[in-house]
């Protein structure tokens, strides 16, 4: 007896196999049996015809900006409508767990076309964490829709730690104190589960604001010694580097 049938769907694995028609017998919420041949209905409380349409696996979205939308509607039913399960955060070196509403409101604005005034706003109104670990525990309070992994944003950090204006300059490089502390943070974010940094390189992403407008995010700014001791933390911990090169 199952608690759920979804009969006659066209059934993708997600394998990259044929897809084939098939019927799905579901048990405390897990698929039990897939069948060539109809199932058995009997005390079957939900049964659903699914001729003519596709049961896939959740679809993981590995690129998103939803890291304000999320703050503000947890549901991202935009996606979960279109079969998307898992959403990834802090894309392109951009995050919101360090930086404060004015900060995310320059990386925000300009490079992903948000209104800079809904993030400042959002932030301001929300944020209730300094360290990757609140933000986690922050977000695990939200009524999410689909499941979250992140990135930490290495622009995020870099600006947290040598604030906007020195981390944008070409004259400037993060002291010893300052990279130390920047891989304090990437650590503590591998630490609480952060899948992996973003560090975007591409230069035609500009910032908004005053102090900094339309120069390139901070870690279009780091040079290769600051990165390759982030990329050494990474392939150490066997976690994966996000970007634009």
């Amino acid at each position: 007896m199952f608690d759920s049938i979804i009969k006659g769907a066209r059934w993708f694995d997600g394998t990259g196999a044929p897809s084939a028609v098939r019927h799905l017998g579901i048990t405390d919420g897990k698929i039990a049996e897939i069948s060539e041949t109809p199932l058995d209905e009997t005390g079957c409380s939900r049964v659903v015809d699914a001729t003519g349409k596709w049961v896939i696996p959740g679809i993981i979205d590995i690129h998103t900006h939803y890291d304000v939308e999320v703050l503000l509607d947890p549901s991202l039913s935009e996606s979960v409508r279109h079969g998307v399960t898992t959403v990834l955060l802090g894309s392109c070196s951009l995050s919101t767990v360090h930086v404060d509403g004015e900060t995310a409101g320059d990386l925000f604005g300009r490079v992903e076309a948000i209104p800079r005034q809904y993030v400042v706003g959002a932030m301001n109104d929300v944020q209730t964490w300094s360290t990757a670990g609140e933000y986690v525990d922050a977000l695990e309070q939200l009524p999410l829709g689909p499941n979250l992994a992140g990135f930490i944003g290495h622009s995020d950090i870099r600006a947290a730690v040598m604030g906007l204006d020195r981390s944008t300059r070409k004259d400037v490089k993060p002291s010893e104190a300052e990279l130390a502390e920047i891989e304090r943070m990437l650590t503590d974010a591998l630490d609480v589960g952060f899948v992996g940094m973003s560090s975007q390189q591409l230069l035609f992403d500009k910032l908004d604001g005053e102090t900094c407008r339309s120069r390139t995010l901070p870690s279009t700014y780091a040079k290769s010694k600051e990165r390759h001791r982030l990329n050494t933390i990474l392939r150490k911990r066997g976690r994966a580097l996000q970007g634009g090169p």
